[in-house]
């Protein structure tokens, strides 16, 4: 019985000094038995993980990351700018600050101002006149004023006319 005990202690001792002798991948790749094989790649793979944390001290504090500019970065639009957006089906802006009315210039020669005409500003803003009431004035490049009115609309005036336009933002 002794025997038997000193056979299988020193069978463990030659299988344990056999695991942890293997220091490659190659080595655990010798080994027939699957499971043997298994806890072999195990512990060297333990092992390495060991190694790495005890070489690569971390850091207590991460480095701040440098991020590069996008192509596609673009300024900030002004409050201008975003005057009417929520009208647009796409709504490009939120809105943080509140512009109650901007002037502007719109651009071309303007004869007849009535319903589904497109007015074209300055700043690239398109705003298309969907009151049915209209009005004759031959103007070119007019000076206008957009303003928003106390049911979320925005009325249009034309300088020099005494009217204004109920209109809605296309662009």
């Amino acid at each position: 019985m002794i025997i038997k005990r000193i056979m299988l202690l020193s069978s463990l001792l030659i299988i344990s000094s056999h695991l942890q002798a293997a220091s490659t991948a190659e080595d655990c790749a010798a080994i027939t038995d699957n499971n043997k094989r298994l806890e072999c790649y195990d512990n060297f793979l333990k092992k390495q993980k060991e190694q790495r944390s005890q070489e690569t001290p971390k850091p207590a504090k991460p480095a701040p990351q440098e991020t590069e500019p996008t192509v596609a970065e673009t300024p900030e639009p002004t409050a201008e700018e975003k005057f009417g957006s929520e009208q647009l089906k796409n709504k490009p802006y939120q809105e943080k600050e509140k512009v109650d009315k901007i002037r502007s210039r719109a651009i071309g020669l303007y004869k007849v101002w009535e319903k589904g005409v497109p007015v074209t500003l300055e700043n690239g803003q398109v705003w298309e006149i969907i009151d049915y009431r209209s009005a004759y004035h031959m103007i070119e490049d007019p000076e206008i004023t957009i303003e928003k009115n106390i049911f979320g609309g925005y009325r249009l005036g034309v300088e020099d006319l005494n009217k204004t336009f109920r209109v809605k933002r296309k662009k």
